[in-house]
């Protein structure tokens, strides 16, 4: 699936390895393309790849086997695999929503769909019109969770390389929507207070509200930044620092932003 690319592509490589091309006519974001995807798919599986995964050989097939070893395995709209930078404590795990509001998943995790169960339930990834091009598919999964429990396994289905010209998570990118990414954070906090899940997760709603303030900084929304620091209640340094860089000139928070991408991003 192309997300609307500007980039020219060689559809006869994908004919000769029988690979269905299809192009978006606009760049829409990943929540839409993958929906379309499944709405295309005709397999039992579907696996959710970007640009930046390479599918790692004889890993696949292993892994339907080991879904299949699962009781009921039929029941479970998604399983997750671990991916190159990413792991689960223990070889396998039944993740749910406290999982992952506390980051049991560490890092990327490969989304293996079973088709007709995930279909059945009318699940799709949750797409918001006011953040085009960016997406919240943690808010697909917390949504999943709440009624499905997750199996997921540290079985290595994927690489994540580093050599894709266009990086949903490069600083480019998180300056250039960074009013997007902000409101991201507001609408995964709207999100778990509305399902009543704030008190379940105190820490990772105030790191929302750090990522929201970080963002409205970055995008030259002062005041909206302050007010959501102070919605923060707990004391982080990183708290007081956002606050002084929001008096400070807004270069100086992108020089601080960019380094820190760079130290924490790979």
């Amino acid at each position: 699936m192309d997300d609307g690319s500007a980039e020219q592509v060689d559809t006869d490589d994908f004919r000769e390895k029988n690979i269905r091309y299809t192009r978006l006519e606009r760049n829409s974001g990943p929540h839409i393309a993958r929906n379309k995807g499944i709405e295309m798919a005709s397999g039992d599986w579907i696996i959710m790849l970007d640009d930046d995964d390479e599918l790692i050989d004889n890993t696949l097939n292993n892994a339907i086997c080991r879904i299949q070893e699962i009781k009921d395995y039929t029941t479970y709209p998604v399983f997750f695999f671990a991916t190159t930078k990413g792991h689960i404590p223990g070889a396998f795990a039944y993740i749910q929503t406290v999982d992952i509001l506390n980051e049991t998943l560490k890092g990327d995790f490969t989304p293996v769909i079973q088709r007709d169960t995930f279909r059945s339930y009318n699940y799709r990834y949750r797409d918001y019109p006011e953040i085009l091009g960016v997406g919240c598919e943690l808010l697909t999964w917390l949504d999943i969770s709440l009624s499905h429990k997750i199996p997921a396994f540290n079985d290595t289905l994927v690489k994540v390389n580093e050599d894709a010209p266009l990086r949903l998570t490069s600083y480019d990118n998180f300056i250039r929507n960074s009013d997007k990414f902000a409101l991201q954070q507001d609408l995964t906090i709207q999100f778990l207070r509305e399902r009543r899940l704030d008190a379940m997760c105190p820490a990772f709603i105030q790191r929302k509200y750090l990522g929201a303030a970080t963002y409205y900084l970055l995008s030259g929304k002062r005041e909206i930044s302050r007010e959501r620091i102070h919605a923060i209640h707990q004391f982080y340094f990183s708290k007081i620092f956002i606050l002084i860089l929001s008096y400070l000139p807004l270069a100086v928070s992108k020089f601080f932003f960019r380094h820190y991408k760079l130290r924490f991003s790979k």
